[in-house]
């Protein structure tokens, strides 16, 4: 799990650097032949993980519930995203990184509960979910890069 944690931070300072370098304007940017932006693929990762490793599992989120109405799967920017907002995601990618580490050692999820996705993934531990969220990312960090270059 140590070189799956090293690859999530990894993932998450990537989106941080998003987050810091793009303009509010070109993180809310949806360009033409997309439904999203910069701004719902990072936030919607870090969504993702909490609803999959923690609501799952019947442990508390430590994110805004909003957040989960926004960025969830099946959700869509319907507004721009403001300033506060693209701070308050950039802070939670590390302030719930840090928490899930604490999280895992204490044994948090000893009992996780089986979850099967949409594409018929069957998440049935904690490290096949941290592997599952992995790949999760690595497909929103591309949908990142694309719409990185139309900004």
């Amino acid at each position: 799990m140590k070189t799956q944690l090293a690859i999530q931070l990894h993932n998450r300072k990537i989106f941080h650097h998003y987050l810091k370098q793009y303009s509010l304007e070109q993180l809310n940017k949806i360009p033409a032949g997309f439904n999203n932006n910069i701004m719902w693929n990072i936030a919607h990762t870090m969504v993702t993980h909490q609803l999959l490793m923690y609501k799952v599992s019947g442990n508390q989120m430590h994110i805004r519930v909003e957040w989960v109405k926004l960025f969830a799967k099946g959700t869509k920017p319907e507004r721009s995203y403001t300033a506060e907002e693209v701070k308050e995601i950039d802070a939670a990618l590390f302030s719930t990184y840090e928490q899930f580490e604490k999280d895992l050692a204490s044994g948090l999820f000893a009992n996780y509960t089986p979850y099967t996705t949409s594409t018929n993934m069957v998440l049935d531990s904690v490290e096949t979910t941290q592997s599952f969220l992995l790949f999760h990312d690595g497909i929103h960090l591309g949908s990142v890069l694309a719409l990185a270059k139309l900004v």
